[in-house]
């Protein structure tokens, strides 16, 4: 079944807080329980199905083993766990940790029910003007979009007259796609919901079509956008959108690899498995950027890649007023 998604954000990453308290020291019984919880949640939710029992079975081949008899710390045990779930499927999204690892996450998600967030975009930084008239926006990550949507309507007027935009994301780990969907939506002046990406979401066995939505105007001059080894998830889905679409420039270096959208489930152990449930890929060909990243146009250094970014603009700005 495919659903529409006009820049809403449709299913968020699900995030369970814990049920138990972060496991201090490490137990047969943790053990055994962390290895049925995670065995579970691969079953019903992993992304590829057809790997699922690779994973069951590796994780319990080790136990059997006695792999996991020796260690006594627990965060020793998860980062275990993740290398054997990942020499399986090589999947950089599949990880098992400790609620410690990601405290920003767990503050999020066990908000206090009436609290309200800072409608605010701390994650899109730096907006100016260069004296050669081109726009830059830096990204470091795509919050909600009923959190930024007036802050990125404001970047986006700041840039409206420029001659091109350069789109830093050499620092964007991720984020929500809905705001990557709304930003992106600037860029593509179709007088119909253009679909950009699609996503596929197993626990529901839906797709969801990332399609471009109404924006206060349509920015039609050039687009760069800048990568690093870092940008990753959301940051390489905005990127990927652009590259598939011919719409930007990208100058940098290979991007991170990361094409799964994830769930993080708190297990009763106290531990969190972090599960790819979905992909994103492109319509057309089915492909995707997991394992690879997304290559650049212009490749180059990190450090680089605005100087060269600027370089190119300009020379092809100047090389337009001499035609």
């Amino acid at each position: 079944m495919r659903i529409s998604e006009t820049g809403k954000q449709v299913i968020k990453q699900e995030i369970l807080p814990r049920e138990s308290p972060e496991p201090k020291e490490l137990t047969s019984e943790t053990v055994r329980e962390t290895i049925a919880g995670i065995q579970k949640a691969i079953r019903e939710n992993y992304v590829f199905p057809e790997r699922t029992e690779d994973l069951y079975r590796s994780l319990e081949a080790h136990h059997a083993s006695g792999d996991y008899d020796q260690i006594t710390d627990p965060g020793t045990f998860c980062e275990q766990l993740t290398q054997h779930l990942q020499n399986i499927v090589n999947d950089k999204h599949l990880q098992v940790m400790l609620p410690g690892d990601m405290p920003n996450i767990f503050s999020h998600a066990i908000k206090k029910p009436g609290e309200r967030k800072e409608r605010a975009h701390p994650g899109l930084t730096n907006i100016k003007v260069s004296p050669d008239n081109i726009g830059y926006i830096n990204i470091t990550m795509f919050n909600p979009l009923s959190d930024s949507a007036d802050k990125i309507k404001e970047a986006m007027q700041s840039v409206k007259n420029t001659d091109a935009l350069i789109i830093d994301l050499r620092k964007c780990r991720g984020g929500s796609a809905d705001s990557a969907n709304f930003l992106l939506s600037y860029f593509f002046d179709s007088k119909v919901p253009l679909t950009l990406l699609e996503t596929y979401f197993r626990p529901q066995n839906v797709t969801f079509q990332c399609q471009t939505t109404k924006t206060p105007f349509k920015y039609t001059k050039p687009v760069y956008a800048l990568t690093s080894g870092f940008t990753g998830s959301c940051g390489e889905h905005f990127v990927f959108a652009l590259k598939i679409h011919r719409r930007a420039t990208l100058v940098g270096e290979n991007t991170a690899g990361l094409a799964h959208p994830v769930a993080i489930i708190g297990l009763n152990t106290g531990i969190l498995l972090k599960v790819p449930i979905g992909r994103t890929y492109d319509p057309k060909t089915d492909e995707d950027w997991e394992g690879t990243g997304v290559t650049p146009d212009i490749h180059c250094s990190e450090e680089n890649a605005l100087a060269e970014a600027q370089k190119d603009i300009l020379n092809k700005l100047k090389a337009e007023t001499t035609d």
